[in-house]
């Protein structure tokens, strides 16, 4: 996926006044990626743009923050909901003192705890009332409220919301904003994609059905090459018989402004793909920093059943493209399509993912590709690979545990948000490794390798899954083939979109077992958990999985062999495989 932009068309970009790779820290001529130098006759510089923690405040604050449920409403909905934060923080939030004042039957005031918080919502510009007289504890995140939507007009402009929070002696008092979006009926025959900012899962309605139902969707692929799939037209039929539910298109093209399908081709194709629900990641790789080229493909897709979603920047941070191109390329797409969300993936550990995502992108995708490949040292190059040099193919990963690099990545995506307070919640997708043998990397993963890969993404909070890239490995087809029967069917995607993933501990004999990562989804009186060992060697003796709540019974296993029971308020087995990937569904009591 790493597509590193030759001198002669940095050269043509510049031309074009797109302006590729700008400078940001470097000196002038350097080529960067992750705005590091990375060839052998460059020296090494600070590239800037670290995105640091916030000072912590000495004493504590209140964090109250309000979101709607879905980043949009239609006039076919009725009801919307809000989520209320109101978390205690030492980063965000307005002073917060544990004492408040209560009135006695007698007329005198008595201090208590603060552990209360009385809530009104309403429309900012109307002073219309949508939430009145409502409560949540101090402390709390997820709190959710419904309310009717009939009083508000569909509209393509948003709502302004606005949110008042006091103590029950009204001395503490908290102000919370928000938009919301209730958007014309389409009748233009196009989909709409909703996202669950609660939860970061995607709904759609099966319009092979015309249902209004909207149901969540996992989407699980691959980057498909186009040059492969429209070579014939029953390629799209051999993706969903593998089970995979998206298509994300390459682009062929290699320069920014260039135009990527076959128009009259890319028809058909779309038009096939219509007719087997098999929904499209529209990619604009290349064009994504042209206007007049956006504004052609997005009101040329946007009207498609099948269209799920947008992809603008492929590792914007990487090739250093503008740090404000994102942001202009969404704010069109949403001007041109309400209707569906926008995506871009980051390559880099920590290269201003502020100014690509804040206002760039609804989903963070991210792309680490451990496997086989030196993150020490650039076989490519012929460099060091640091913080501050070098291209190694995984920015910043560890060479001695590598799949703790993406399960540390997708942890970094969310510690970033939780600095930058970000409100709405970003979504993150995981991009695996499906390909090898070419630069940096030596290989192709094994199909145990990818396995682990996937779940393990799962366990850390990604949503979504599509790897780079297909065609692929027969061996990797097949692992992947019947991971998507687990994963997309409604019993696993109702876990994974229904709930957020809670870690739990791992351990074996006397101590925790440090390569090995599980993690819980609690829904509707059962528990998924996902076991996965990140060791190559088998582990000897009882393993324990500890478990949150009062789980009775193993009900089903979705992935792997099985041999795991319930005891003492934990999961247990003799002993672990190399490399095991275990997902159960559990009865709770």
């Amino acid at each position: 996926m790493m597509t590193m932009l030759s001198p002669l068309v940095l050269g043509i970009i510049s031309l074009l006044g797109i302006g590729a790779q700008a400078a940001f820290d470097a000196p002038p001529g350097v080529q960067i990626w992750c705005g590091k130098a990375y060839r052998p006759e460059n020296a090494s510089f600070n590239p800037g743009g670290w995105l640091e923690a916030p000072a912590s405040s000495p004493s504590p604050l209140l964090n109250v923050k309000i979101y709607p449920r879905m980043n949009l409403y239609t006039a076919d909905d009725q009801t919307g909901s809000f989520i209320v934060e109101a978390a205690i923080s030492n980063i965000h939030g307005a002073p917060y003192y544990n004492t408040t004042g209560s009135l006695q039957n007698n007329g005198s005031v008595s201090s208590e705890s603060f552990t209360t918080l009385y809530v009104d919502i309403s429309d900012a510009d109307s002073g219309n009332a949508l939430v009145s007289g409502a409560n949540i504890t101090v402390n709390s995140t997820a709190n959710e409220f419904s309310f009717s939507l009939l009083n508000l007009t569909a509209r393509t402009n948003p709502y302004n919301i606005v949110l008042y929070g006091a103590s029950q002696d009204g001395n503490q008092t908290y102000t919370a904003t928000t938009q919301l979006y209730r958007l014309p009926s389409r009748t233009d025959g196009g989909s709409v994609t909703k996202l669950d900012y609660l939860y970061g899962g995607l709904m759609v309605q099966n319009y092979l059905a015309n249902s209004t139902t909207w149901s969540p969707i996992f989407p699980y692929s691959y980057y498909v090459s186009w040059d492969w799939l429209s070579a014939n037209l029953s390629n799209l039929d051999a993706l969903k018989s593998d089970g995979y539910n998206i298509v994300h298109l390459i682009p062929g093209g290699s320069t920014a402004g260039e135009y990527a399908f076959n128009i009259t081709l890319l028809d058909q194709f779309l038009d096939r793909m219509d007719t087997l629900e098999l929904w499209l990641m529209y990619d604009m790789r290349w064009t994504y920093q042209n206007q007049s080229a956006v504004a052609e493909q997005v009101n040329r897709i946007k009207t498609r059943k099948s269209l799920l979603l947008w992809y603008t920047g492929d590792e914007p941070d990487g090739n250093g493209d503008p740090l404000n191109a994102t942001s202009i390329a969404y704010s069109q797409i949403k001007s041109l399509d309400p209707y569906h969300p926008v995506s871009l993936c980051l390559n880099c550990y920590n290269f201003h993912y502020q100014a690509y995502t804040a206002t760039g992108t609804d989903i963070v995708m991210e792309d680490v590709y451990p496997i086989a490949v030196n993150t020490s040292y650039s076989t490519v190059y012929g460099t060091v690979c640091n913080t501050t040099y070098g291209c190694c193919g995984c920015d910043d990963c560890n060479l001695f545990t590598p799949f703790r690099s993406i399960s540390g990545r997708l942890d970094q995506l969310h510690a970033y948000d939780v600095w930058l307070d970000t409100n709405p919640p970003k979504t993150y997708w995981g991009v695996p490794q499906g390909f090898g043998a070419s630069q940096f990397w030596t290989r192709y993963p094994t199909p145990a390798e990818e396995a682990v890969m996937d779940v393990l993404r799962l366990n850390h909070g990604a949503k979504a899954l599509v790897a780079w890239t297909f065609p692929t490995q027969p061996d990797l087809v097949d692992v992947t083939s019947r991971l998507a029967a687990v994963l997309t069917q409604q019993e696993t995607t109702a876990f994974l979109l229904g709930a957020q993933p809670s870690g739990v501990v791992v351990s074996a004999g006397n101590g925790t077992l440090g390569n090995a990562d599980a993690a819980v989804w609690v829904q509707g009186g059962r528990m998924l958990v996902s076991v996965v060992s990140l060791d190559y060697e088998d582990v000897e003796g009882t393993v324990r999985v500890s478990l949150p709540g009062n789980a009775s019974a193993v009900s089903s296993v979705l992935w792997g062999n099985g041999g795991w029971t319930v005891s003492g308020g934990a999961l247990m087995k003799s002993g672990l495989s190399g490399l095991e990937v275990d997902m159960l569904i559990l009865d709770l009591s």
